[in-house]
């Protein structure tokens, strides 16, 4: 079941997705295993950044990949990777970790077919050790949208988007599967305009890609804005 914990701001949600990925990173040290986190893109993802920018201060065990990643230059406005560069690299108090960018960013099938190696190659179990995911208005996560054909996609860890209803058109995206196969799937929602797509989300409607997780989707931090009454909800 899907817990959701609600926050007082958007500040304090990231402030305990920065906490919930700085434990496993930290868990994964002790234990002297490599760590794979999932990144989103986003405002209060961005936050999060600098945040466990402030917190970690070894990093050489961690990989970083993108959720999802616009296919754009590495230095474009819309690119996910410099989003990541600008906010946890760029705040790093020691030699930051490998984040694997898209490689062929300009050929979106090239792009996942290339990324989808690399994924397997560091993970033959495909298994993250945590997915970080936001969520739009509209219920998508990533670069699944609603109604999509990319959310039938059932052996691929990613996909090219060329068609996103959301600019820009061309990109990659894990897929359904590697999202569920996940050790931990932690969402961030907040703003009083995605509460729709949240309460659907929680109430199993399958019209919206977050849905689709099912039990994949282990947690859930938002604001009171985009918080939902739900019975499983804790406050902190």
């Amino acid at each position: 079941m899907t817990r959701v914990r609600s926050f007082p701001d958007a500040e304090a949600v990231a402030r305990y997705a920065a906490d919930a990925l700085a434990w496993r990173i930290g868990d994964a040290r002790k234990s002297g295993r490599e760590v794979h986190i999932a990144l989103a893109g986003g405002g209060t993802p961005r936050r999060t950044y600098e945040l466990l920018a402030d917190i970690e201060a070894a990093w050489n065990h961690v990989h970083l990949w993108l959720g999802d990643e616009r296919c754009v230059p590495p230095d474009h406005p819309d690119s996910n990777a410099r989003m990541v560069r600008e906010s946890l690299y760029a705040n790093a108090r020691a030699e930051p970790p490998k984040l694997h960018e898209l490689p062929s960013p300009e050929v979106p099938e090239d792009a996942a077919w290339l990324y989808g190696l690399q994924i397997r190659d560091a993970m033959p179990d495909l298994v993250f050790d945590i997915v970080l995911l936001g969520m739009g208005p509209d219920g998508h996560t990533a670069s699944l949208f609603p109604g999509h054909p990319g959310l039938r996609a059932t052996e691929a860890p990613c996909i090219a988007v060329r068609d996103s209803p959301k600019p820009p058109p061309e990109r990659v995206t894990l897929t359904l599967p590697v999202l569920r196969r996940a050790r931990h799937t932690l969402l961030l929602v907040t703003g009083a305009d995605k509460r729709e797509a949240l309460a659907r989300t929680l109430a199993g409607d399958e019209s919206l890609p977050l849905a689709l997780l099912g039990a994949g989707l282990d947690e859930v931090a938002c604001d009171p804005a985009a918080a939902a009454a739900d019975p499983t909800s804790s406050r902190r």
